[in-house]
């Protein structure tokens, strides 16, 4: 399949420039990352952040519409988020030039008050749909509309209940996390943003899911979540660590593993405003850099 043909390609020439992704010259390009759990040197010598912000530019340079996002878990796992309790893990995707990430279940292990603050000083989106806080409201704004070559692009991001059990209770405390037993609390707040991002005229959406694919996740995971709520045509996921092809039973559902295995990258076509293919690109075989953010 075409997927195949992306990996083949973004493999066999790693020195051509990030536009060897984008199909048709007036396609947009989605460029997303998860569970990057705070590797930013596990391509050494090679910087991951760095890397990526030179793969964003690529296409920047080339006048071709592109957005960065990111799945949730980056500010937890090595000394690199421990060491400043992740704030530093922002101003890195600040420069790489993210454009929108949602919470993982890790981004309240140093607690919801440095989380809120850490948020502060994103030039990023947070979304994060499915958790409220003590006034009943969302943490977070619950979603968002970017507009990029002419393709109104809808997102919302849903952060996994299992941040419940898995966070320290102190450490959220307060905070409500929209579940229910058999997940219909979660499946009906996803269908309400599915809903409003149609009512602001989205021509596509978008779900960033901190989710998984695992069974023990289950009634929580983004296969639970695509069999129960209709209109989302993309879900970048997160939680499982799943390396996830385009080929695999479910190509709505994407992830790239952990630790910047792949940057992932959904194509859409902007005359038909539809999603015309998508892949993973590897990492390794990308070799520039940005000075800047290295």
């Amino acid at each position: 399949g075409s997927e195949m043909c992306i990996r083949d390609r973004a493999a066999a020439v790693p020195q051509a420039s990030a536009g060897f992704l984008t199909g048709k010259d007036a396609a947009v390009t989605i460029l997303y990352t998860n569970d990057v759990h705070t590797y930013i040197d596990n391509k050494s010598p090679k910087l991951t952040y760095a890397a990526i912000a030179a793969m964003k530019q690529g296409y920047v340079d080339e006048g071709k519409p592109v957005l960065l996002v990111d799945a949730g878990d980056h500010i937890q796992g090595t000394a690199y988020g421990s060491m400043d309790n992740g704030a530093t893990i922002i101003e890195l995707m600040n420069e790489a030039g993210y454009d929108i990430a949602t919470l993982g279940n890790h981004e309240f292990d140093y607690g919801y008050a440095q989380l809120a603050e850490n948020m502060k000083a994103a030039k990023f989106k947070v979304l994060c749909a499915d958790v409220l806080g003590a006034d009943g409201k969302t943490i977070f704004d619950a979603n968002t509309i970017i507009e990029k070559g002419g393709v109104k692009i809808g997102f919302f991001g849903l952060e996994t209940p299992e941040a419940q059990t898995k966070a320290n209770p102190k450490l959220i405390q307060g905070l409500k996390f929209l579940a229910g037993k058999d997940g219909k609390e979660l499946y009906a707040c996803a269908a309400a943003q599915v809903a409003d991002l149609k009512a602001q005229g989205a021509d596509i959406v978008v779900c960033l899911a901190h989710l998984g694919v695992d069974e023990s996740s289950e009634p929580y995971t983004s296969y639970d979540l695509t069999k129960n709520v209709k209109g989302i045509d993309f879900i970048i996921d997160g939680h499982s660590h799943t390396v996830m092809t385009a080929s695999k039973d479910n190509s709505m559902v994407q992830s790239t593993g952990t630790g910047l295995a792949y940057v992932g990258a959904i194509i859409i076509d902007n005359a038909t405003k539809s999603i015309e293919s998508n892949g993973l690109i590897d990492l390794s075989a990308y070799t520039k850099e940005d000075a800047t953010v290295k």
